[in-house]
């Protein structure tokens, strides 16, 4: 027998992988190299590499590449986190060294067994149909109700609701009447706060009974969209427990509860997200039955609308979309660039004469240059050499020596908020602003790209800790606090499952590994289902993609909510979509 023929009768080189993945958890200080539980793990780890089959064939380079991708976005996110705040060293010199190599190769093996076991199970995997009784409108009410229910502890111990800054900003609009408008909050979001406020303020004559008819208003229609998934997802025959495990998602998922309470144009924009979502999956489905007509898509309409005046850049999102739209269903691109035109043509009235006849003052330049801004305040962080040029134009719009103690890696609030920031300044010479960007990104590289990593490091990078959700009312002019109408040990468990430090629950915060687990199905369903496939994560990666490009905070969960109010939706799509191929081709026979 030969050499090589032994190592696979022993399978040695699963061992090795085996034990150099334990080396890395452990240099990682994941477990502890001198614990029983870390031998324990060292035998699991073999155990499982052994049995796992290394050799199948099942999307087998798609498996390579995410374990790449994956083991790659660790090592690098886990320099940058710990280098955010660094003035000296460069996190490139960093991550070619040879241990942080080792970790790659390490991690990447553990990647890969993962994956070689969970995808070839994934591509497999069919959807059970099942044909129960339950009328559709039963099973929406049982489902809002039960949603409603898991969510009502939430509203009375942190009564009458969640609030920050923004939301006082807002509500600040609605008490001056609307005198002065800004679209730096979206006013359709504003309007349907203004609603529910006025009404409960009328009835019971106080703020708090305002904000309170506001917030059950908000838990209303997002426990509703939530429902009404789940009567989607009935009617295309998804088995009875796979629909109970959504509904004990929604229900369940601290995060739900935290942001159904919380006054944020987030919410209902991750709410409207879901929906845009779905509205895919029937796209889909018309067009496998030739079956994309006009009079089928009103609500597409308002849903869109929805999507792109809640939230202000989301408009680049939708452009995304549309474009993915027309390529991917040609032969009825006629009825769909209709559409498209519909919805950017009342988007753009809306935003231009509307606007302009209401005197709606639109947001500054600088909401939109967060990645420029951090940029160029990590070059004065790190005390790079500027031109006299260079260092004028910079300190017209802040000085330079307050640009560096103002920058913080993770926000840019502390920056473009800082007292001597001139806004007009960069209002006035955007071009001129541009030109120095461009200059100072090409002659300091490294220093651009690094600070663009930490920028948007939690939208990639699964280890950031940063918070998630608001669990009580910032300081206001109003004097509103919250006035909890349960027991004290309420207010401490709900607390506590919102940490970061709580198991298994806490795996809930990670963005990262929230679009991990998306980009995963997208594989699949590209895989299972052809270029089609990719349709349904159009909506959520083009919100990922505005994150990226734009990011003002380098982990705020609330921007990216859409793909937690999305994921169960994500995940089920390949199968969705199959089945109705599967559909069409019995039909045809």
């Amino acid at each position: 027998m030969h050499f090589f023929d032994k190592l696979k009768k022993y399978k040695i080189i699963n061992i090795i992988m085996a034990l150099i993945t334990y080396s890395v958890l452990c240099s990682y200080g994941i477990i502890k190299s001198y614990d029983i539980l870390s031998w324990s793990i060292l035998i699991l780890l073999i155990f499982m590499y052994i049995k796992i089959d290394i050799k199948n064939k099942i999307l087998k380079k798609d498996i390579i590449i995410l374990s790449i991708l994956f083991s790659y976005l660790f090592v690098f996110g886990n320099i940058v986190y710990s280098l955010e705040k660094n003035r000296i060293l460069n996190v490139f010199n960093e991550l070619i060294n040879f241990k942080n190599l080792f970790y790659i190769i390490g991690l990447f093996n553990l990647f890969f067994i993962l994956l070689t076991y969970l995808i070839p199970k994934l591509y497999n995997y069919s959807l059970k149909k099942n044909n129960y009784k339950i009328k559709e409108k039963t099973l929406f009410f049982i489902s809002l109700i039960v949603i409603l229910l898991a969510w009502l502890p939430y509203f009375l111990n942190f009564y009458p609701g969640t609030l920050i800054s923004d939301s006082f900003t807002e509500l600040n609009i609605i008490v001056n009447n609307f005198s002065i408008l800004s679209n730096h909050h979206p006013i359709f979001h504003v309007i349907f706060i203004a609603i529910p406020y006025n009404i409960g303020l009328k009835i019971f004559k106080t703020m708090t009974s305002g904000i309170a008819l506001a917030t059950i208003f908000q838990m209303l229609i997002m426990a509703s969209i939530f429902a009404y998934f789940i009567v989607f997802l009935k009617k295309r025959k998804v088995s009875k427990t796979i629909l109970i495990l959504i509904l004990l998602y929604y229900a369940i998922l601290p995060m739900h509860g935290y942001y159904s309470i919380s006054m944020l144009k987030d919410v209902i924009f991750s709410g409207s997200i879901l929906l845009l979502t779905m509205q895919t999956i029937k796209i889909i489905e018309r067009y496998n039955n030739n079956e994309l007509k006009f009079r089928k898509f009103i609500s597409f309409i308002f849903i869109s609308l929805l999507c792109i005046l809640f939230r202000n850049n989301a408009i680049y999102m939708y452009l995304i979309f549309m474009i993915v739209s027309l390529l991917l269903f040609k032969k009825s691109y006629k009825t769909l660039y209709f559409l498209f035109i519909i919805v950017l043509g009342i988007y753009f009235i809306i935003q231009g004469p509307v606007f302009a006849y209401f005197n709606v003052q639109k947001s500054a330049s600088v909401e939109y240059i967060a990645i420029p801004l951090q940029q160029i305040g990590r070059m004065t962080f790190k005390n790079v050499e500027f031109t006299e040029e260079e260092k004028e134009m910079i300190d017209e719009l802040l000085p330079i020596e307050e640009m560096s103690l103002a920058y913080n890696p993770k926000i840019v609030d502390t920056i473009k908020f800082n007292l001597n920031f001139n806004r007009s300044s960069l209002d006035n010479n955007k071009l001129a602003y541009l030109k120095l960007w461009l200059h100072l990104i090409f002659k300091y590289p490294s220093i651009a790209i690094e600070s663009y990593a930490i920028s948007t490091l939690g939208y990639w990078y699964p280890g950031v800790e940063y918070w998630s959700v608001v669990d009580g009312i910032d300081n206001n002019r109003y004097n509103i606090t919250t006035e909890s109408k349960l027991p004290n040990f309420v207010d401490k468990v709900l607390k506590e499952i919102k940490n970061k430090d709580f198991p298994i629950l806490n795996i809930e915060w990670s963005i990262g590994l929230c679009f991990w687990i998306i980009l995963i199905f997208l594989v699949l369903s590209l895989r299972i289902n052809g270029i089609k496939g990719i349709y349904p994560y159009i909506p959520v990666f083009g919100i990922w993609l505005t994150m990226m490009i734009a990011a003002p905070v380098y982990a705020e969960l609330r921007y990216v909510y859409g793909a937690y109010t999305s994921i169960p939706l994500l995940v089920l799509s390949p199968y969705l979509i199959k089945n109705q191929e599967v559909k069409n081709q019995d039909e045809k026979k």
